[in-house]
């Protein structure tokens, strides 16, 4: 038990660590990011949807 804690415990902290370097080194500002985050977020969204729509049998997300 105390192996699996502290290997999770390591991946939690490997994962803090390496998206503060990631945001400390990155060419773009904050916003520009978001944007970006947000845009490709956007572009699955619908891709998903269209690709529900374009099914024969009716789907969950339409539900909602």
């Amino acid at each position: 038990m105390k192996q699996t804690t502290m290997t999770i415990l390591s991946m939690l902290g490997g994962m803090v660590i390496g998206s503060a370097l990631a945001l400390a080194f990155t060419p773009k500002t904050g916003a520009e990011m978001r944007s970006l985050v947000r845009d490709f977020i956007e572009e699955e969204v619908e891709k998903m949807r269209s690709a529900c729509h374009s099914g024969a049998a009716e789907c969950d997300c339409d539900k909602k």
